[in-house]
C-alpha cells in the first residue's frame, strides 16, 4: 500500500506514477520490471519512489488492487438492480469480468500474471482478501436477507463459493491461452452459468 506521502501528492502527479507503472508491469514480467525505467518515464527521483512505495512489491500489488476495484465499484453498480441476489449479480457480472480480463484493456496485465503464475514468479499477496470489506452494511444486510443465510460468515462463504465457480473457469481459459488457443469467453461465460446452477440449485439429482 503507498505511504500517505503519495496520497498527498497532487492527483495528475499520482496518475503520472500509476501511468508509468501500468506500463512497465503491463510490458515486462515482475522480475524484469525496472524501477529505474519507471521512474524515469514517471519523471520522479529514486528516492522519491521510496517516500511513497516500500518496494517493487508495494506498487505492483497496488497498481493489481486499483484494476481490481475499478471490477468490484463496477459489480457493486449492478447489486440494487440485481435485487441483492447474489447468483444475479453473479451471472451479469462475472461474464463480464471474464470478457475485461481476457480481452479488455487491462488484458495485459493479467496476460503477465498468467505467465509468471505458471513461472512461479508472481508475488503473493501477504494476507487473503474479506470478500466483505469493500461492501456496505447496508449490502450485506441486502444480500444476508436475499438467501437463506444465518450470518456474515454464511455470506463470506457464498462469496468465496461463487468467485471459486469464477476462478475456475479463469483457469481454463488461462490454460487455452498457455497453449496458445483463443480464449472463448462466450463458452466460459455458459460454462460459469453451469457451475453457478450447480451452487443455486444444488448437485443432487432429482428423484424422477
Amino acid at each position: 500500500m503507498p505511504s500517505q506521502t503519495f496520497f498527498n501528492l497532487p492527483k495528475e502527479k499520482q496518475d503520472r506514477i500509476m501511468a508509468a507503472a501500468r506500463e512497465e508491469f503491463f510490458t515486462h514480467s515482475f522480475d524484469e520490471a525496472s524501477i529505474n525505467r519507471l521512474i524515469k518515464a514517471a519523471g520522479i527521483p529514486r528516492g522519491s519512489f521510496y517516500q511513497y512505495f516500500a518496494d517493487k512489491e508495494d506498487v505492483y500489488f497496488y497498481l493489481g488492487d486499483q484494476i481490481s476495484q475499478r471490477m468490484i465499484e463496477g459489480a457493486r453498480k449492478e447489486l440494487a438492480a440485481c435485487g441483492y441476489d447474489p447468483f444475479a449479480l453473479a451471472r451479469k457480472v462475472l461474464p463480464q469480468w471474464l470478457d475485461e480480463i481476457f480481452y479488455g484493456e487491462n488484458a495485459a496485465f493479467f496476460y503477465r500474471k498468467i505467465d509468471m503464475l505458471h513461472s512461479q514468479q508472481v508475488p503473493r499477496p501477504k494476507q487473503a482478501e474479506d470478500p466483505l470489506a469493500c461492501l456496505s452494511a447496508q449490502e450485506i444486510a441486502g444480500l444476508t436477507a436475499k438467501v437463506a443465510l444465518q450470518d456474515r460468515t454464511d455470506l463470506k462463504f457464498l462469496l468465496h463459493s461463487l468467485l471459486l465457480a469464477f476462478i475456475s473457469c479463469l483457469s481454463e481459459g488461462a490454460e487455452d491461452y498457455e497453449a496458445g488457443r483463443p480464449v472463448d469467453t462466450a463458452k466460459l461465460a455458459q460454462v460459469l452459468d453451469r457451475r453457478l446452477s450447480y451452487l443455486e440449485n444444488g448437485f443432487k439429482k432429482k428423484a424422477d
